[in-house]
């Protein structure tokens, strides 16, 4: 049995929800929205934790769990915690769900069973510079790259490099843009803060998702560069499953090793000479965008690593 955790509605968790009722696999929803409507016991004895979670008058023992799927938002993000005008549960309603969600999270930490992924093993993507020298341990190349706040710096290093692309080094998304004269006309601003400056790159994206024992690669092809936005400007995205050259197979399955994340999507670049960089790891990838655009079925790998323990 495993365990499925977030918003069903969520692409990510509904074909992850719909993958293990194809195959036959028991699974529980922990619908987050729902938190402070369930009930998590757990105990500590004999170096061992153990419990159990009701959801929906059922009673699970999480002991007979082989997995845990993690899809999981800030519970105060909730609709039915921020909105209180037309959604909001009420206060002692919410307090019990940041009391669930938080006692929920300690325990996946140091669950028995396999986890996709381990709170705390996500936070490696919180610093990208911390994290780029986890994939360059891996041995993949990692494009010139200038972090600052110092306008100067980045003209001497785009004078150095040629073009350059810019985003933050934090976790938090950002549109990753090209500095373009424009641009450069307000460069100023980042004196209030750090951005990471790389060399633009020729070539072709490449997604890779790991699960566990297998991954899938996805060629991406878009004029614009960050091809996740291309509908904003008008623009296609052409995605089609590819094939990796073994070595650099291997890196992908060495730097989810490195970075303790079994399920992770990494975002390649192929140059126009060949050579594969790595961007950056995504500790929950939403894998669905590319599942449903390729047919790649990447959810079943999912339910079937985490109820198998292999994937193949």
């Amino acid at each position: 049995m495993i365990l499925v955790t977030g918003i069903p509605s969520e692409p990510p968790v509904q074909l992850v929800t719909e993958a293990a009722e194809k195959a036959g696999v028991p699974y529980i929803l922990f619908n987050q929205r729902n938190a402070h409507l369930y009930q998590l016991s757990l105990s500590y004895r004999h170096n061992t934790f153990s419990g159990t979670v009701q959801i929906d008058g059922q009673e699970y023992n999480l002991s007979d769990l082989t997995g845990i799927y993690i899809r999981i938002m800030d519970n105060y993000l909730l609709p039915e915690v921020q909105d209180k005008v037309f959604n909001y549960i009420g206060e002692i309603p919410a307090q019990k769900s940041a009391a669930i969600h938080k006692q929920l999270l300690a325990w996946m930490e140091v669950a028995g069973c396999r986890v996709l992924n381990r709170p705390w093993d996500m936070l490696s993507n919180l610093s990208k510079p911390y994290q780029s020298q986890l994939i360059a341990a891996a041995g993949f190349k990692i494009p010139p790259t200038c972090i600052t706040n110092d306008p100067r710096v980045i003209v001497q290093f785009k004078n150095e490099q040629g073009p350059l692309i810019f985003k933050s080094i934090s976790s938090v998304r950002s549109i990753v843009k090209e500095l373009d004269e424009a641009r450069m006309n307000t460069l100023n601003r980042i004196r209030y803060l750090p951005t990471q400056f790389q060399k633009k790159l020729e070539g072709t994206n490449i997604r890779v998702h790991v699960v566990g024992d297998v991954l899938f690669a996805t060629k991406v092809e878009s004029k614009v560069v960050d091809y996740r936005y291309a509908g904003r400007e008008g623009e296609e995205v052409s995605l089609t499953p590819f094939e990796l050259p073994l070595a650099i197979e291997k890196r992908c399955f060495k730097v989810s090793k490195l970075i303790r994340l079994p399920l992770c999507g990494i975002d390649l670049f192929r140059s126009d000479r060949g050579d594969y960089y790595c961007f950056e790891v995504n500790p929950s990838p939403g894998y669905s965008y590319y599942q449903q655009s390729t047919g790649q079925d990447i959810a079943t790998a999912i339910v079937k690593w985490l109820q198998f323990g292999s994937a193949k």
